[in-house]
Formats: structure tokens, C-alpha cells, sequence
């Protein structure tokens, strides 16, 4: 069995446990302690609604292979991936260029592809139109627009999912706590994902330094509507809340 085959089990088993028949509730317990040990699983790592359909990390390319950086892009994909509980690397080893690859639950990559498009687009028509308005503005005026456009997206994300998790009651009407636990949860799965396939990773950083147009770009960033709902062909509404 596979990993995900092994979840599903102790899934299966997990809500065996919760069975009104005591004897068929004991030999389900007995069993999940038993696999969990035999493959190496933490308890804490397993939910009875586990499904492999999905709950499967896996990894897909964003975009078109590069031969430099477009920082704000990055900086954009790695936010919406984060609060998605995923992450994001750079695959080097192609012999074209670099490729932009997401990490995350199966349910959440349509989510960050949906997304990252979407603040993708309003980034580019914002920073054209901003670069418009300052025509006496340095060449590199748009470049750092978009640096700092994507700066500040990177830190209302944060904020927002610091926001959801910290009420009382989610959506579904479960004490915030079981948000935090399955969050913590998808980036436990998604981080060790990276490390399993690539040991040898080194995260790339963003850092950069601020220029002439970066303010107005943190600015025009507060006026995107992050809770938008895009239309996706798998789901017709999604919206920016978390899986």
C-alpha cells in the first residue's frame, strides 16, 4: 500500500472507533494503533474524513519555464500557496530554464491555480494602467509597482488567514481550533512532501529592495478584493476561504 491507501485505512478505521457496537469500536481502535505503528504514521496526522481524492499531496507546474525570476509573480504564487497550506520551489534542473512548481493538497492546487491567476491578471492590468498615469516615471517604475503590489497581497493574506482562524466558530459551525489542527495538518503534509522528493532543496528568497513606484504599488494592492469568487469549471463558485 502507498501512503494514501495506508490513510485511507486508518480513516476507515478511525470512524470505526466512533461505532455504537463496543466490540466493533475496540477492534477498530486496536487496529488503527497497529498500522499507525507498523507504517511509521502519527496519530495526529489522520482524520476520519481523510479522502485520497482530496487530501493526496501532489506537485504541479504554475506557468511557463524562465530563464530569470519575475520576483513579483513568485512572491504572489508562494502567498496564495501559503495560505493554502502549500508551498512553492523552483525546479532547476530543467534543461530550458526554471520551472515554478506548487505543492499542496489536491482540493487546495485549484484553489492557488484559480487564485494566482486572478491576482496574476489584476497585478498586470493595475501596474499597465499605474505606469500610464506616470509617464515621466523610470523604466523601472511597472517593475517595482508590481514588487510592491505583490508585497502587500503576501501580508493582507497572512493577515486574512490569521483573521479566520482566530474567530470562535468557522462556517461550518466547528470551534476554530479544528481549523488551526487541519491547517497545521496540510502544511505538515505539503512540507513533507517537498523534503521526501527534493532533500536537497533550498528555498528561495524574495527579498528585495524598494524603488520608485514600490509604494504606490502596496497601495493599489488594499483595493483587491481577496474574497472574490472566480469561476472554475470543477466548482463554479469558488472563494478565497480555505479548504
Amino acid at each position: 500500500m502507498n501512503i494514501n491507501e495506508i490513510k485511507a485505512k486508518l480513516a476507515k478505521l478511525l470512524r470505526l472507533s466512533k461505532s455504537s457496537n463496543a466490540n466493533e469500536a475496540a477492534v477498530a481502535v486496536q487496529k488503527f494503533e497497529t498500522l499507525c505503528k507498523q507504517h511509521g504514521v502519527a496519530k495526529q496526522d489522520i482524520t476520519a474524513d481523510f479522502d485520497p481524492d482530496k487530501d493526496e499531496v501532489i506537485e504541479l507546474p504554475f506557468g511557463k519555464s524562465y530563464k530569470k525570476r519575475d520576483i513579483a509573480i513568485y512572491r504572489l504564487i508562494a502567498a496564495v500557496a501559503k495560505y493554502y497550506n502549500g508551498v512553492v520551489m523552483i525546479d532547476n534542473t530543467l534543461s530550458n530554464g526554471k520551472q515554478l512548481k506548487i505543492i499542496a493538497s489536491k482540493a487546495n492546487q485549484i484553489q492557488i491555480e484559480l487564485y494566482g491567476d486572478y491576482l496574476i491578471e489584476e497585478m498586470e492590468r493595475i501596474s499597465k494602467e499605474a505606469k500610464k498615469e506616470n509617464k515621466d516615471a523610470p523604466r523601472s517604475f511597472r517593475t517595482n509597482f508590481r514588487k510592491g503590489f505583490a508585497q502587500a497581497i503576501h501580508r493582507r493574506l497572512i493577515e486574512l488567514k490569521k483573521e479566520q482562524e482566530s474567530k470562535e466558530i468557522i462556517e461550518n459551525n466547528q470551534p476554530a481550533l479544528v481549523l488551526v489542527e487541519h491547517n497545521k495538518r496540510e502544511q505538515k503534509a505539503a512540507l513533507s512532501f517537498l523534503l521526501d522528493n527534493y532533500p536537497d532543496i533550498r528555498r528561495s528568497s524574495s527579498k528585495y529592495s524598494a524603488g520608485h513606484g514600490h509604494s504606490q504599488g502596496q497601495e493599489a494592492a488594499q483595493g483587491v478584493g481577496l474574497r472574490k469568487q472566480t469561476e472554475g469549471v470543477t466548482s463554479p463558485t469558488l472563494a478565497l476561504t480555505g479548504s
